[in-house]
């Protein structure tokens, strides 16, 4: 041991490890991963379980751990990541994540060696000045039809939603009570038919008789009622919650270049206290299932209606990294590619997509942090076994670990990858993706989607995966034959490339604030990502590489509709331009119709068709044995014709 300098004193610290000699080293480190500790807990996140000195010094441990991928979900879905929600800075947060994970690793970035991916997309709409000017008073004792007593009357504001099943527009005018402004008369109920619309604006209760569940849900929705009343010729709508039900943001929708009467969505305490009886009118009405308002047609006050938004781009970014290289453009032709996906995006407070509504943190753990960490932990794992042994991933094959964003806005994230200059096309082997595998049950089992997207050695190269994982004895595999689906395998499929969807089904947790880390099963976590390292290994060790073939679709169970249309959607984001079609069922009506894969379906039963949401909400509420008037486009050309439904399925 070299003596102190004269005149300088060393750190008590500094002494005490320098007198233990080799232990230095370790000491230090372990005061550096304690340091480390309390930043994360400062940022609000966990500590991690599995911290040692070998993650510590960012060498990648070889074996799959279940305590890793309890940490990174843990991470993930923590509040500090506020429901990472594409475009935010909760997003952001996540992105930053990832982004540490990979740069503190021997991976390498796959953007020509960038890690991330930038683009933008439409996250719905932004209100710049959407609101209620009135001119009028309370008229509760007036006789229904009647003007308001202009003497009375008040002026004054009130911000509002914007409904945008328009462009943006406004409405002067009378504003008369529609009660729920329901039409349904199949059921034998029909405010509509009992008052004139045409050219005032509609007052509009949430829901209807009997509430969210009552009788008439196929003509409660805001779509119903907006068509309802635009066909009748209302100048506007304004549409009134109810205390205790969900709020509603802009974001709920996507904008339209369509005309249409403005529509505006307001909280009910404003008009509550300029009209008397409303508030336990409202009521009573909601407890009965049938029942007229006696107040129908009255007129409440003269206001105007300004419904005014500008969509809203935001931006967003893929995360990817690979084993042996970057992907260049022009100069990876050789190469042959396996991508490695999930989505690591989700609704942030809920204020889109939210099952229980909106205002609280929706934290994801299975939707997606599960599938998340699946895919950083395959990744590590594969790396530190090829640095070990570069023989399991032979030339020319490279394995991608891909995270895409904006999943839950409709899969911009890979649709936007897959029309890039990155995309390998042909020369990618397969595509596995991982949604939602943290909740593995018996009786439910593993779900793998895409089994009959390329020959039959896939299946088996699956089934054998399988055989060598560690799963609970009654967790069976569950195949499903096509590549189409919700989630960021489906525009691979499209792109003629055999897909491997690993899920273990919805739950009652799905899209709610409840969808937490101490619910998700981490040993079936762990099975599931062996099974893919496995599935990973046999297609790059494969004599002959799996080939593409279309596959018949049959649609999960979990997403079936009583009836479904028989096409088979070609996207799932927002599109002006019509529904497209990827593919059309032979044997269903719709085929005698004479639409093509390439067409866009605009107009279905009524409704105008931009997007699957659209779609789904048209089957949500329609029946067998019915004709629909359908328009679909092709190039500039619309054809007009008339189809049934079939039963079962999702499409």
């Amino acid at each position: 041991m070299k003596p102190e300098m004269p005149g300088r004193k060393m750190k008590p610290y500094l002494r005490f490890a320098r007198g233990l000699d080799g232990w230095a080293p370790v000491i230090l480190a372990m005061i550096a991963i304690l340091a480390s500790a309390l930043v994360l807990a400062r940022l609000g996140l966990p500590d991690k379980e599995s911290l040692t000195l070998d993650r510590f010094m960012n060498v990648p441990s070889r074996d799959l751990s279940v305590k890793d991928l309890k940490y990174y979900v843990r991470v993930l879905s923590s509040y500090h990541m506020q429901g990472r929600e594409s475009g935010r800075e909760s997003g952001k947060k996540a992105t930053e994540f990832l982004l540490e994970q990979y740069r503190d690793s021997s991976l390498r970035g796959f953007f020509d060696g960038e890690f991330t991916q930038a683009f933008a997309f439409n996250a719905g709409i932004k209100s710049r000045d959407t609101s209620v000017y009135f001119s009028g008073a309370d008229n509760s004792n007036a006789e229904a039809g009647e003007s308001p007593n202009e003497s009375e009357a008040k002026k004054d504001r009130i911000e509002a939603v914007p409904v945008a099943y328009a462009k943006p527009s406004s409405a002067r005018g009378d504003i008369i009570f529609g009660g729920f402004c329901v039409s349904a008369p199949s059921k034998g109920f029909d405010e509509l038919a009992r008052i004139n619309v045409n050219g005032k604006i509609v007052l509009c209760l949430r829901y209807g008789p009997g509430g969210r569940s009552g009788p008439y849900r196929e003509a409660i929705s805001f779509r119903d009622k907006y068509l309802a009343l635009k066909q009748r010729g209302a100048a506007g709508i304004i549409f009134l919650g109810h205390p205790g039900t969900p709020p509603v943001y802009a974001e709920f929708f996507g904008g339209t270049e369509k005309e249409g009467p403005p529509a505006i969505f307001v909280e009910p305490q404003h008009f509550y206290d300029r009209v008397a009886w409303l508030a336990e009118h409202d009521a009573k009405l909601r407890e009965s299932e049938a029942e007229y308002s006696p107040h129908l047609g009255q007129s409440l006050a003269t206001a105007t209606v300004k419904m005014d938004y500008e969509k809203e781009k935001l931006k967003a970014q893929n995360v990817a990294a690979s084993i042996k290289g970057s992907f260049e453009e022009g100069k990876s032709k050789n190469r042959k590619w396996i991508i490695v996906g999930a989505h690591y995006d989700h609704l942030g407070m809920g204020t889109f997509g939210s099952l229980e509504g909106a205002g609280k943190v929706h934290n994801g753990a299975d939707d997606n942090a599960s599938g998340t960490s699946a895919v950083l932990e395959l990744a590590f794992s594969l790396r530190k076994m090829y640095e070990e042994n570069p023989s399991i991933i032979p030339e020319p094959y490279d394995v991608v670990f891909m995270h895409f964003d904006a999943e839950e806005r409709g899969l911009y994230g890979s649709e936007y990858f897959v029309d890039s200059s990155f995309f390998p096309g042909e020369n990618t082997v397969a595509m596995l993706n991982l949604d939602m595998v943290g909740m593995l049950r018996k009786g439910k089992g593993l779900q793998f989607q895409g089994a009959q997207t390329a020959d039959e050695s896939w299946k088996e190269m699956v089934e054998s995966a399988y055989a060598a994982s560690t799963f609970a004895e009654g967790v069976d595999l569950r195949f499903f034959p096509g590549g189409n689906g919700p989630s960021d395998h489906s525009p691979f499929y499209r792109k003629n490339v055999p897909v491997g969807f690993f899920f273990t089904g919805e739950h009652s947790h799905y899209h709610k604030s409840t969808d937490d880390f101490d619910r998700l099963n981490y040993e079936g976590l762990y099975d599931i990502t062996f099974m893919a390292r496995e599935l990973i290994l046999k297609l790059v060790t494969a004599k002959q590489q799996i080939e593409f073939q279309q596959a018949p679709e049959v649609q999960r169970s979990d997403l079936e509709f009583d009836v479904r249309l028989g096409i088979i959607p070609g996207g799932y984001g927002e599109s002006e331009g019509g529904l497209l079609v990827s593919g059309v069922k032979e044997d269903a009506p719709i085929a005698n119709t004479g639409i093509q894969k390439g067409d866009r379906i605009i107009f279905l039963g009524g409704r105008d068709i931009e997007n699957i949401r659209d779609l789904t909400e048209f089957l949500y509420d329609a029946r067998l044995n019915t004709e629909y008037e359908i328009h679909f486009k092709r190039g500039d050309k619309i054809i007009r014709s008339r189809t049934q439904l079939i039963p079962g399925g999702a499409h």
